[in-house]
């Protein structure tokens, strides 16, 4: 049940580096984000994926730990992949931009 927390953090990040992208931006909101916008969800999905590596290691070790960071980095992207196909608008809220 441990893994969970890493599962979490692969999922936000994964997320988050997704929607870093123009292509996915273009797809959600209809428009590129700024680039201040993209740059801030690229570092912090990277630095979500990267806790939830530290995580798996720190609790499995590295071998298992890696491995086990894998399943749940090809889990977590699956999931990512299937909201922005059918249901865009769950990203579009928790990503939702402040109003200017």
């Amino acid at each position: 049940m441990s893994w969970l927390v890493g599962f979490l953090l692969a999922l936000i990040g994964l997320a988050a580096l997704s929607v870093s992208m123009q292509k996915h931006q273009r797809q959600l909101y209809g428009a590129p984000l700024p680039a201040s916008y993209s740059k801030a969800y690229r570092r912090g999905g990277s630095a979500f994926v990267a806790g939830a590596v530290l995580w798996c290691v720190l609790l499995f070790g590295w071998g298992q730990g890696l491995v086990i960071m894998c399943g749940i980095a090809t889990v977590g992207s699956l999931l990512v992949i299937a909201t922005m196909t059918l249901k865009p608008s769950v990203l579009r809220f928790v990503f939702r931009q402040p109003r200017a």
